[in-house]
């Protein structure tokens, strides 16, 4: 059966996966952003704006989370009314 401790664990070990995931994903992610806004719109996106979108993008930095703060967050909502 599993325990908060397993499930702690396994959070974590996403945790230390996940920066190489985003990293890999960042140069998708304004294509994406282009493509889908363009649809919604009906007309493409404005340069300006991608361009904004793009630096953002190209900036950010993957933030992982914390295993020990999840478990108790996790405690918290499930034991409380």
């Amino acid at each position: 059966m599993a325990t908060i401790q397993s499930a702690q664990e396994k959070y974590a070990r996403s945790m230390a996966t996940a920066p190489a995931a985003y990293n890999a994903a960042k140069g998708r992610m304004p294509g994406n952003y282009a493509k889908g806004m363009s649809e919604f719109l009906g007309a493409p996106i404005a340069g300006h704006i991608l361009a904004r979108y793009q630096a953002g993008v190209a900036a950010a930095q993957y933030r992982g989370g914390d295993p020990a703060k999840w478990a108790q967050r996790f405690r918290e909502k499930m034991t409380t009314g």
